[in-house]
């Protein structure tokens, strides 16, 4: 039987950014993104990791795409936002204006799980 491993105290911050873009210049904004500004945002040290996920049942000519950051904990994602966020936003826009807006959203994870293998019989 598969077990489920839950962490009910996650307490972890999720800062999502939903963007919709053009498909013609989604490998220009991808490559941005991965080349220059998830980099930036890492080197704030502020968040732990990432996932980039394109929204389904979209049209051929319009993307939009979640990227997700996991924040270290609420107080490294306070400073992101008052110290480092602005900045980087204002470039982003800078780069893509208009063709590639961006919404933000954070959320308060309040439990994770996640299907773990089959617990192996005791061999005693």
């Amino acid at each position: 039987m598969r077990q489920i491993s839950i962490n009910r105290r996650s307490n972890r911050i999720l800062y999502n950014v939903t963007v919709s873009l053009e498909a013609s210049i989604f490998p220009e904004w991808l490559a941005f993104m991965r080349e220059d500004h998830i980099p930036k945002i890492f080197a704030t040290g502020c968040f732990s990791g990432y996932k980039i996920c394109r929204i389904l049942d979209e049209s051929a000519e319009n993307y939009s795409v979640a990227v997700q950051y996991f924040a270290v904990d609420a107080d490294k994602f306070k400073i992101y936002t008052a110290q480092f966020a602005p900045a980087l936003q204002k470039e982003y826009v800078a780069r893509f204006g208009s063709s590639a807006p961006a919404f933000r959203t954070v959320l308060h994870a309040l439990e994770e799980g996640e299907v773990v293998s089959e617990l192996e019989p005791s061999k005693n």
